[in-house]
């Protein structure tokens, strides 16, 4: 009398199978996650310096070979309209972004630098 249905045998190869091939997809999967948080991390900050950048050529004047200011925050780039106001979030940790974190500005070599640091 033949049965339908698989054997136990049968269920534990595909279970082995099932197991190998997760083993395998997993840590690849958690690798391209973690690649593109750093990523849009790194594209955020090229946001908010870029958003520096077009408040620092209204706002910043050179005195001398320093500039007029050193540093602007987020909240003040959101105030005047030069990044969206909304929560700002670090894509690593998930946290929120804090809005008094500064972009640097100096003045090297005849040009203005922006830099996304944290703090000055």
């Amino acid at each position: 009398m033949k049965s339908k249905g698989f054997t136990l045998v049968e269920l534990l190869a595909v279970i082995v199978i099932l197991g190998l091939v997760a083993v395998i997809a997993v840590p690849n999967v958690a690798s391209i996650l973690n690649n593109s948080k750093n990523s849009l991390n790194n594209n955020q900050k090229e946001i908010i310096e870029s958003a520096a950048r077009q408040w620092g050529i209204e706002h910043v004047a050179l005195e001398g070979n320093n500039p007029s200011k050193s540093y602007v925050d987020i909240k003040t780039l959101q105030d005047d309209g030069f990044l969206e106001d909304k929560s700002i979030k670090n894509l690593i940790d998930n946290e929120d972004v804090s809005l008094s974190t500064k972009i640097c500005i100096t003045y090297a070599n005849n040009q203005f630098v922006y830099t996304y640091k944290g703090d000055c």
